[in-house]
């Protein structure tokens, strides 16, 4: 598994790449503060898309059911594991951290 941060000029064009290739995936979002402890917002939700607007400066996460934002994003970190995907940490202007957590469907047993 490897960690890294995002360079504010990489944030687009990763994201960009990410939903070209990204397999559906169950996602969870959690928000970590100071004064909130964690706080679950979704949990295993259907992930649909995840995107970076540079214009707006918006990281969103998309899901069958909610469209979670997060605005003017001031560090993005990512998660990989085997190439793909598994976790996004965006921190908020306030400190205040959005933990979006992927992970792979169960697979249909085999007839």
């Amino acid at each position: 598994m490897t960690t890294r941060k995002l360079e504010r000029s990489e944030w687009q064009r990763y994201f960009d790449e990410v939903a070209k290739r990204i397999p559906t995936m169950r996602v969870g979002v959690s928000i970590l503060g100071e004064n909130l402890g964690v706080q679950p917002e979704t949990d295993d939700a259907i992930l649909i898309g995840v995107s970076y607007d540079h214009n707006d400066d918006v990281l969103t996460i998309d899901t069958a059911n909610v469209s979670h934002r997060v605005q003017s994003p001031k560090e993005i970190y990512v998660r990989e594991q085997g190439g793909t995907l598994s976790s996004i940490e965006a921190v908020s202007p306030d400190g205040t951290k959005q933990i979006i957590e992927l992970s792979p469907l169960p697979s249909l047993p085999a007839s």
